[in-house]
Order: C-alpha cells, then sequence, then structure tokens
C-alpha cells in the first residue's frame, strides 16, 4: 500500500508498505467498565459479547482502502474510529487512524462475517510510531457522524500497541486498534470523519467518507 509519511519536521515522504494480513482487535479497553459498557451497546442491538476479551478477526487485506465513498447495504452500517498500526516483524512502525465500518444486522449471526462485508478507512497519511510512542496516551481519536461528534477520547483508554502485539504472533500486518466508547450511544448516518489528534507535536490526520 502506498503511503504518505508525516513526519515532525515538516517532511511529507512516500512510502510502500507490505503486508500479509488485515487484523482486527475488538473489545480493548483498558478500562473493564468501559468495555462492558460497549458490551452493553451492542447487545441492545442484538449483537452477542465476545468469547476472548480482547479479541481479533483476520480478514482480507483488499479490504483496507482509501476510498472516500463506500456501498451500503441496509442502513444498519456504522464506523467506528480506531488507531491503526502498520507493523513489520512484529514491531509498530507507522500509526495513522482507521475506521471499522461494519454491518450491525450482520454481527447478530457472525462479528467476523459483518467486518469482512465492509471495507476499513484509513487515510493515506501515516506517522512514525517512534515520534508518537513517548506520549502515547494523550493521543486523542474522534468520530464525527453527519457532522455531529459522537466518539471521542485519549488513547489512553484503549490498550497499548505493546499490549496488543504482544498477543499476536510476529509479522508485517495492519492492525486495527479496537474503538472507544459512544458519547451517546451507537449513531447511525450516511458521512463519517475520523481523526487522530497529537496535541504535543501539534498535529492532526483527519479522514472523511461516505455512504452511498
Amino acid at each position: 500500500m502506498r503511503l504518505v509519511l508525516s513526519t515532525a519536521d515538516g517532511q511529507y515522504l512516500p512510502v510502500n508498505f507490505e503486508f500479509d494480513e488485515l487484523i482486527l482487535a475488538g473489545w480493548s479497553g483498558r478500562d473493564e467498565s468501559k468495555v462492558l459498557k460497549h458490551v452493553k451497546e451492542l447487545k441492545e442491538i442484538g449483537i452477542p459479547p465476545p468469547t476472548t476479551i480482547p479479541s481479533f478477526y483476520r480478514v482480507g487485506a483488499h479490504l483496507l482502502t482509501h476510498n472516500r465513498r463506500v456501498r451500503s447495504f441496509g442502513d444498519r452500517s456504522n464506523g467506528e474510529v480506531e488507531y491503526v498500526l502498520f507493523v513489520r516483524e512484529g514491531e509498530p512502525l507507522y500509526v495513522t487512524v482507521g475506521s471499522d465500518h461494519t454491518s450491525r444486522d450482520l454481527e447478530r449471526e457472525s462479528v467476523l462475517l459483518a467486518k469482512r462485508v465492509y471495507p476499513k478507512i484509513i487515510p493515506p497519511v501515516v506517522w512514525p510510531y517512534e515520534e508518537v510512542k513517548d506520549h502515547w496516551d494523550s493521543l486523542i481519536l474522534r468520530m464525527y457522524v453527519d457532522g455531529e461528534l459522537a466518539q471521542e477520547s485519549e488513547l489512553s483508554s484503549i490498550l497499548a500497541p505493546e499490549d496488543l502485539l504482544s498477543k499476536l504472533p510476529p509479522g508485517n500486518f495492519v492492525l486495527f486498534s479496537g474503538s472507544i466508547s459512544w458519547l451517546e450511544g451507537l449513531k447511525f448516518g450516511s458521512r463519517y470523519r475520523i481523526e487522530v489528534q497529537d496535541p504535543v507535536l501539534g498535529r492532526k490526520i483527519a479522514y472523511s467518507y461516505e455512504l452511498v
């Protein structure tokens, strides 16, 4: 996948990242009460709880995309904002923001199947992981649905990269972190904006897409 590496000194460098797998983590919050809150949110719409916490779902690498238009199947799909790691030989190399768009109807039957139906959207811009490692927990994730803030949290609410990677065999893959809590319950809409903000270095990666 072709990417643009944005560095703290203002450079934008083209890079190419080759990977074998796309892995989606779930139920990966550090605060057990917030994980259980998310379980409750999904249970209320008929989605069964996970068998393991955290959980990992392997999907086709072709689902990772920069596309700004996503074809919708029904009106019960939505995105979830997550941090995204580009991992080489088990070590995090780059980080960006992503949306694990999924079908809530299909999740009632199979979470894995639901995740395989929709693409996983990321911007083409990434940061070097080493530039944010020392202030990782202060990074902020946000998602807006139809212009309204639906999710917002510092990364201190999600398991750190090293904790997630310790549960996976080493390799070359892209890892979605699992999402954060919703501010007022699940939101459905047609326009999604995802962001990761670095308040320490004063920068942000943002990306928008829409359902058609």
